[in-house]
């Protein structure tokens, strides 16, 4: 009889069961694995070439890979997102990032100990018996031949190759002919799909940009040329004051859950005064920057992958000086710019893209005494003084309007309910367990403090004696496990439930006369970012770019979008890859825009 060479056998499946145990919370067993086989085995032939022995290879691959698995599920209860191979751009962020979690690292690392106890106890043994069982390969000639297929796979699996890139994405990830779009809005549930290591890399393949079908920038730059101008300059020039209110929804939308009053009591209130918009949002439980992204250059992220952050990975070179923003445009009409964040120039390279929208000035406020916070963050409150001590000083230079932009932190995650001392709400209805409970209602304090200063604010800009609009929206919906167990985002329709993950509101205010604009948003009711400006542009007395007034133009044909979902002005949900007629002339040419503009 034979005798099995155990050598040979931990040789040969040691980088299997490596992968399988990586994969032990997303095990999915379907063509894509045979990805992800390709992948470990290339990345563990070149490391056997350059190691010359299999013991240091598997170790490698288990570190690299225990590392990954560990932040990926940290990640996901954090923001349902899994690791991406982009987020090695986040390594100069990582003392801010760990500091935004930091309160309910503890709770996170109890819920996930079993599973990240196992995952290590199965690396272990399996590294124990390849350092104990190592195969040593002494061929010169064997080990180059290793070393150029396995390099031979992973350059032509990873690069920018478009019509290998297409194939794979077509064919093992059904790219044109998904169906199941509610089963891949989250990183989370894109793993769940298509598995862990290779839900990686199709989320990297998928954020590849290459030249649109139809690009012809003749047709573009006519069309550009020949963009009408809105009648409509009922907005002149006022001073802009722009709150970026994170996540903030309105909440009082639930009828599943019932406070013992309104959370959100002005902002519905104030709908009847000023122009109340429905938004989608491209981002959903973070990535602010890319809500950000749309609303200060018009562009849009359906053309972009879910991993992609535009900021991070377009603004790298002074050609960015030139491209869109509504930055750009103010300056030319001779405005006075200025963006306020609480946090560091370096989280999404912030600091360094409001130089190429050369805003006038910027201030990251990352050190706010603690009399100044609320929770974990700086309090909208303080936010809302800073407004108006700037509105103060601005009330001396009458000939300059202003553009502000300010990013409120306070009711950032996490939600726990310890992370407020006080709370001025209390549920008083629900069916949900104490643990979901508590997390509502953290997230609804901080929206209740939102709601409270937009009202603050708005009562000083009514006494203010210059034009001044406020343009209040929440950039995304918050990642909350008690989303998951209530009805109003599982509903019979599929495109419902997306739509709701993904709605969030704006709501345009001034202290003049707005009744045109009051009266066209009877008919304008749905706006994404991207034409939330566009829309307040175009309604300015201020000359505009081409771009800007094109852009326009197609806010009546498809008014909220995001990758996954369309709404027209009716309210008619689409899925964004299924669009046709003008929706699906309007979507296709606006990519072949987006290209030449931002891309090219």
């Amino acid at each position: 009889m034979k005798k099995i060479d155990i050598k040979k056998i931990v040789t040969i499946y040691a980088p299997l069961l490596l992968l399988i145990f990586f994969e032990s919370c997303y095990l999915s067993i379907n063509k894509n694995f045979l990805l992800s086989l390709f992948i470990v085995y290339s990345l563990y032939i070149i490391l056997v070439a350059v190691f010359k022995n299999t013991k240091w290879a598997t170790l490698s691959i288990a570190v690299v890979g225990y590392i990954i698995f560990l932040v990926s599920m940290f990640k996901i209860f954090f923001t349902s997102e899994p690791f991406y191979f982009s987020d090695v751009l986040y390594l100069n962020s990582t003392d801010e990032i760990f500091g935004i979690v930091n309160g309910s690292f503890k709770e996170v690392f109890i819920r996930l100990l079993s599973l990240n106890i196992f995952v290590l106890f199965m690396y272990i043994i399996i590294v124990f018996m390849s350092f104990r069982y190592n195969y040593h390969l002494d061929s010169k000639k064997m080990r180059i031949t290793l070393l150029a297929i396995g390099i031979f796979i992973l350059l032509i699996m990873f690069l920018p190759i478009k019509p290998i890139n297409k194939f794979i994405i077509n064919n093992f990830y059904n790219v044109n002919d998904r169906k199941d779009f509610k089963a891949i809005t989250t990183g989370d549930n894109y793993c769940e799909h298509f598995g862990h290591l290779a839900g990686m890399y199709g989320i990297m393949l998928e954020s590849r940009v290459f030249k649109p079908k139809g690009y012809d920038v003749k047709k573009i730059d006519k069309a550009l040329k020949n963009s009408p101008t809105e009648s409509d300059k009922s907005l002149g020039k006022p001073n802009i004051i722009v709150v970026f209110s994170e996540s903030f929804w309105d909440i009082d939308q639930l009828d599943e859950v019932e406070f013992n009053k309104p959370v959100t009591e002005n902002f519905n209130k104030l709908k009847e005064e000023g122009l109340f918009f429905d938004m989608l949002s491209p981002s959903y439980g973070g990535i602010s920057a890319n809500v950000e992204f749309e609303f200060l250059t018009g562009g849009s992220l359906n053309y972009f992958g879910r991993s992609y952050v535009p900021y991070m990975s377009l603004y790298n070179n002074k050609k960015y000086y030139n491209t869109p923003s509504i930055i750009n445009e103010l300056n030319n009409a001779n405005y006075y710019t200025k963006i306020v964040a609480y946090t560091k120039p370096t989280l999404f390279k912030c600091g360094k893209v409001y130089n190429y929208f050369k805003v006038d000035d910027k201030e990251f406020n990352y050190n706010v005494s603690e009399e100044h916070k609320k929770g974990s963050y700086v309090s909208d409150e303080y936010v809302t003084d800073k407004i108006i001590k700037e509105l103060e000083v601005k009330d001396k230079d009458k000939d300059t309007p202003l553009f502000y932009m300010t990013l409120t932190m306070q009711s950032h995650m996490v939600y726990n309910k310890d992370k407020y001392d006080n709370y001025d709400i209390e549920i008083v209805k629900s069916n949900l367990k104490d643990k979901y409970n508590d997390e509502l209602l953290s997230y609804a304090q901080g929206v209740y403090d939102a709601d409270k200063q937009l009202g603050r604010l708005y009562e000083y800009i009514k006494e203010y004696d210059e034009p001044t609009i406020i343009i209040f929206y929440g950039d995304h919906l918050p990642y909350l496990e008690s989303y998951d167990k209530l009805n109003y985002f599982h509903t019979d329709d599929d495109k419902t439930d997306i739509f709701r993950k993904y709605n969030t509101q704006s709501l345009v205010l001034a202290n003049f006369d707005i009744s045109s604009l009051k009266e066209e948003n009877k008919t304008i009711k749905y706006l994404s970012p991207d034409l939330l400006s566009t829309y307040i542009l175009n309604h300015m007395d201020i000359d505009l770019s081409d771009y800007y007034r094109w852009l326009y133009s197609t806010k009546d044909i498809i008014g909220a979008s995001n990758k996954y979902v369309s709404v027209n002005q009716d309210g008619e949900i689409f899925y964004t890859n299924k669009l046709e007629g003008k929706m699906k002339e309007v979507n296709d040419f606006r990519e072949t825009v987006q290209y030449r503009l931002f891309i090219k």
